[in-house]
């Protein structure tokens, strides 16, 4: 009877340090993101912070990767060996995925940073689609960004039908 009371707290003691070694385990990564209006079928400026879209523009995400421990932005080495991956998603599953590059392209004072458009169909429904912005490394560790109000429905995409 003792060793099964001794056997219980043990397991006790192992699931309770299991659960708070989880529970302060430290990110890998933090994120800044942004929405911009893309070029391809585009009705306004382009590259600028946007939260209404039309049908048929295109959603640009654009984010900074951190390395959570140093604070520093992730340099294409790092990318490349931890095995980063990208992806702006939309509320009814719409993902689209970032690629690291230098911005603008071809430019002597460009800087790397994540982009990736999607393209809103002609005929996709127009209302506030939430958003965030996912990373995951090939070990596992991921990070999730939400715009700034997202838990009180703010900070949305909108989608309407074209002006005409």
């Amino acid at each position: 009877m003792d060793f099964l009371r001794h056997g219980r707290r043990v397991l006790l003691a192992c699931v309770a340090l299991a659960a708070l070694s989880g529970a302060l385990a430290k990110p890998a990564y933090f994120v800044q993101a942004d929405v911009v209006r893309g070029a391809i079928g585009a009705t306004g400026a382009v590259c600028v912070f946007n939260g209404v879209f039309q049908q048929g523009e295109q959603v640009v995400w654009r984010a900074y990767v951190f390395d959570a421990e140093t604070g520093e932005v992730l340099t294409p080495e790092q990318v490349q060996s931890l095995g980063i991956q990208v992806f702006g998603v939309l509320d009814d599953n719409q993902k689209a995925e970032l690629h690291f590059m230098p911005h603008p392209p071809g430019s002597d004072k460009a800087e790397f940073f994540w982009a990736g458009g999607w393209q809103i169909p002609a005929d996709f429904a127009t209302g506030n689609y939430a958003w965030t912005l996912q990373v995951v490394d090939a070990a596992g560790n991921t990070a999730t960004y939400s715009p700034m109000g997202a838990a009180l429905g703010l900070g949305a995409i909108s989608i309407v039908e074209p002006a005409n």
